[in-house]
């Protein structure tokens, strides 16, 4: 298969990547090729008013319900004082897939919600224990928008370059013992303000990267070249 997609692809003039492991990949498959990173334009998510909640939020897939019950066996027991709400049809996952956590932890779930974004109004901080995934995350996305303070194993950052490391409103933890810490320190943190979340350091990334207005600006100074181009020709 990745032979006949090499082979597609040697037709293009310009190959657009979603995000940097495909960008990279693929422009050491075809160097002859013209290759650009263009990240998608993410989710919006609100900035406030704030609350106490910490959150998980995820749909149930494999990789949710794997991330989500790595969570609540090595991380969970290590802060149990610190409660979570965790948000979205990931409780049937884990529930046929981890029983006695989710017996442990039931009050925990809150199930489906019509508009999973709304969740973030009233956090305070959000957790993003991915253990395995592709692509860009669109839970991270949404996370960075709501300019929350996040706790995330570096998969859920995957797709991106490596400056996200660097974000101060982002903890990296990738073993049990560093998140389980870091959820102990930030969760006795002062929340966040509405203003404090909107002018963040994960907020200025989203709008650096993913926002409407950048998507547009991006894929314009990368296709107007090429139309011009086929105009001349």
């Amino acid at each position: 298969m990745l032979a006949v997609e090499l082979e597609s692809m040697r037709g293009a003039d310009l190959l657009l990547h979603v995000n940097i492991e495909e960008h990279d990949i693929f422009s050491d498959l075809l160097p002859e090729k013209r290759h650009a990173l263009l990240y998608p334009a993410g989710p919006e998510a609100p900035s406030g008013p704030g609350g106490e909640d910490i959150v998980i939020i995820a749909s149930n897939n494999t990789a949710n319900v794997e991330s989500v019950v790595w969570f609540l066996r090595e991380v969970a027991p290590k802060a149990p004082d610190i409660d979570i709400r965790i948000v979205g049809n990931i409780d049937l996952g884990v529930r046929s897939r981890a029983p006695d956590e989710y017996r442990r932890y039931r009050d925990w779930f809150v199930g489906r919600v019509d508009d999973a974004r709304r969740v973030y109004e009233n956090a305070r901080l959000v957790l993003l224990p991915m253990v395995k995934g592709f692509g860009l995350s669109i839970k991270t996305l949404e996370a960075m928008a709501s300019g929350l303070p996040m706790i995330a194993t570096s998969a859920a950052l995957r797709g991106m370059k490596e400056d996200v490391m660097n974000l101060g409103d982002v903890t990296v933890a990738d073993d049990s013992e560093s998140f389980a810490n870091a959820l102990r320190r930030k969760a006795r943190e002062p929340r966040r303000t509405e203003a404090q979340r909107r002018t963040s350091g994960v907020r200025a990334y989203f709008d650096a990267n993913f926002s409407q207005a950048v998507y547009h600006r991006n894929l314009e100074a990368l296709v107007a070249p090429l139309l011009e181009s086929g105009d001349r020709q």
